[in-house]
Formats: C-alpha cells, sequence, structure tokens
C-alpha cells in the first residue's frame, strides 16, 4: 500500500470526521443531560442512554480504595524488606512446597460440573 503525503483530501477526510464525532458527543451529552428525568423509556432509547445504580457494597469498596486503607500490612512488609537487608530472613521451604503442592492438587481436581 502506497501513502501519498501530499494528499490533502485524506487530511480532509479526517478532519471533518473528527468534528462531526465531537459535535455528535456534545449532543449525546446534552440530551443524555436533558433525557435523565424521563424513565425507561430514555433507558432504551436510540442513544444508548442507561441508568446504573450502585449497591452499598460497591459504594463501600470504593471509598475503602479512595481512602488508601489496603489488605497489606506495611509493618510486616517493612520487617521482611528489613530482614532481607540484614541477612536474616528465613524462608520454610516446606511451607512453600506444601502450598504448591495444595494449588495443584485444588486445580486438578475434577469438577462435578465437567462430566
Amino acid at each position: 500500500m502506497k501513502i501519498d503525503s501530499g494528499n490533502s483530501n485524506g487530511t480532509r477526510a479526517l478532519q471533518d470526521s473528527a468534528a462531526r464525532t465531537q459535535q455528535g458527543d456534545s449532543a449525546g451529552a446534552a440530551s443524555a443531560g436533558a433525557g435523565t428525568t424521563s424513565g425507561a423509556s430514555a433507558a432504551t432509547g436510540a442513544e444508548g442512554d442507561a441508568n446504573v445504580s450502585l449497591s452499598s457494597l460497591s459504594s463501600s469498596l470504593r471509598s475503602l480504595a479512595a481512602s488508601g486503607s489496603a489488605d497489606i500490612d506495611m509493618d510486616h512488609v517493612n520487617a521482611i524488606k528489613a530482614a532481607l537487608s540484614n541477612g536474616t530472613l528465613q524462608i520454610d521451604t516446606s511451607k512453600i512446597a506444601d502450598g504448591v503442592l495444595e494449588t495443584a492438587r485444588g486445580l486438578l481436581k475434577p469438577t462435578s460440573a465437567a462430566n
């Protein structure tokens, strides 16, 4: 495929397409703002608008994520880092092996729905 860099018609077509897209987006946003009170008919309209409501659990999870509280115990992480840098970290390889074997058993276990 040969691309002609001197062809301004292709560039113009792209600019026109981008302008139409932007006009369509702004018109869709305006109609979405105006149609929020029209109920179920707006949710299934030709514009593809939909109303979504989140559960209280979702709101709780979002607030937890925003607050910065995490499932990671940073004190424990810092203790492991210190032990690594000091050379005093002791790793129980039998625990690691047991965990790998348990995972493999779980993956190889036949499920009742596979019949």
